[in-house]
């Protein structure tokens, strides 16, 4: 999402949804997605911004007074709040404001602050951070792949599968990367149009520990070509390099052969068994415990 700014426009009108939430679950998510995109079916929208916190905040802009009472009054947008009082706010406040100043600016280098987020060139690929529009790369990578690595992961619902979560997900993910929670790198062909490996390095914890834990899969055709560490090697780096991360976390299941032997390259050692760890597939399975360490 952009930053909102017509200065040519004024005067026009703001529907500002302020609100604090109980829970800030997918399906939370996924109603503001819908309720934006009904906001711009309607007459005299012009742009919106959201913002999530500790305070979610939802601001759309409208042509005139007109048109933004209509969306303040519109019979779903009424039906929706109603529900979300029963499921996720602890408060919120609804305010419809003029708009009669407009201030704006725009870095004229765009491509300096791009480079907030990496993108790693490799022999065979480029590690990067997705945006928005290469959510269609993440959808094939995932519904191409379902049958191989469901095995390998926790029960998906068919959600999980759809363009629309994808999107999300990646929305999160450049929001956690922002907020310093953690970095998905997803390993693309040299031409940048087909997703090879996924790595997601997460709980990211500072202070006195400085660690974090890394999770990653691999498209079955790459299988057995050095692929997968070819991207962690690059992704491990820059998060030592660049994050100042110097103890990484990853586990596997024992009968996970490639995955051991993924590990074991790269100088994980191991660190422990731990017994019904993680529920994968619907079993709870034991993890090997192991771990990267750079001090």
């Amino acid at each position: 999402m952009t930053v909102f700014s017509s200065p040519k426009k004024l005067p026009y009108f703001a529907i500002i949804l302020s609100s604090k939430l109980r829970f800030n679950d997918l399906s939370y998510r996924i109603m503001v997605d819908k309720m934006l995109d009904l906001a711009k079916a309607q007459p005299g929208y012009l742009g919106a911004e959201y913002g999530s916190g500790e305070m979610d905040v939802l601001v759309s802009y409208w042509q005139d007074q007109e048109t933004a009472s209509a969306w303040l009054n519109h019979q779903v947008h009424r039906r929706v709040l109603s529900i979300s009082e029963q499921c996720w706010y602890e408060e919120y406040s609804l305010k419809l404001l003029e708009v009669i100043t407009d201030l704006s600016f725009k870095h004229a280098n765009v491509e300096l602050f791009a480079s907030r987020f990496p993108r790693i060139v490799t022999k065979r690929g480029v590690l990067t951070v997705l945006d928005e529009a290469q959510a269609p790369l993440l959808f094939d990578y995932l519904n191409q792949e379902k049958a191989f690595l469901t095995p390998w992961e926790p029960q998906r619902s068919e959600g999980y599968y759809s363009l629309e979560t994808c999107q999300l997900r990646i929305r999160e993910i450049r929001r956690d990367f922002v907020e310093g929670k953690g970095v998905v790198l997803c390993f693309l062909s040299p031409n940048e149009d087909r997703m090879l490996a996924y790595s997601n390095y997460s709980n990211i914890i500072r202070g006195v520990f400085q660690a974090c834990n890394l999770g990653y899969s691999l498209r079955e055709s790459e299988q057995g070509k050095g692929m997968m560490h070819e991207a962690l090697s690059a992704g491990v780096e820059y998060l030592h390099k660049e994050w100042q991360i110097d103890r990484i976390q990853a586990t596997y299941m024992p009968r996970n052969i490639k995955s051991a032997a993924v590990l074991e390259k790269l100088g994980f050692d191991k660190e422990g068994l731990a017994k019904s760890y993680l529920k994968i597939n619907g079993v709870w399975e034991d993890h090997i415990l192991t771990a990267l360490v750079l001090r």
